[in-house]
């Protein structure tokens, strides 16, 4: 019998010794539906000038938020749809805008684009942009 009480000891023993050397594990980054990304964090004033992007990052949070990701969308509108032309020259781009954004603050950015875009005359450009992703900092 005190055989069985000392196995229990010990086993109870390493048990607690297992529990106690395991690592906590960190929770996995939360993710957002499209429509909560777009009521934390907005851009607004863009502008393209030349090969430039420039605009402002709002935030709309409570909290800091780092690593702002932002899609640039160039849509091609040709000037005769019903004839378009073989050669559609819109794009999208993406990047981070460095720094961090305070809780209910806002942050100017430029962007310089990877190759200006063509001047043509056969249609426009018309420039949007969306947040991609964010890093919320604190609780």
């Amino acid at each position: 019998m005190k055989r069985h009480d000392a196995c229990l000891t010990i086993g109870s023993g390493l048990s607690l010794l297992l529990v106690a050397v395991l690592p906590i594990q960190a929770q996995p980054p939360a993710l957002a539906s499209s429509d909560q990304v777009a009521r934390a964090v907005v851009v607004r004033d863009v502008q393209v000038r030349d090969s430039t992007v420039s605009g402002v990052v709002v935030n709309n949070s409570s909290r800091l938020l780092r690593d702002v990701k932002v899609i640039v969308r160039h849509s091609w509108i040709w000037k005769n749809e019903r004839h378009p032309g073989d050669e559609n020259p819109g794009r999208s781009e993406d990047f981070t805008i460095p720094g961090e954004v305070a809780a209910g603050g806002s942050l100017p950015f430029t962007y310089r684009l990877d190759a200006p875009l063509p001047k043509r005359i056969d249609g426009r450009f018309v420039t949007s942009t969306d947040v991609i992703s964010f890093t919320e900092v604190g609780n």
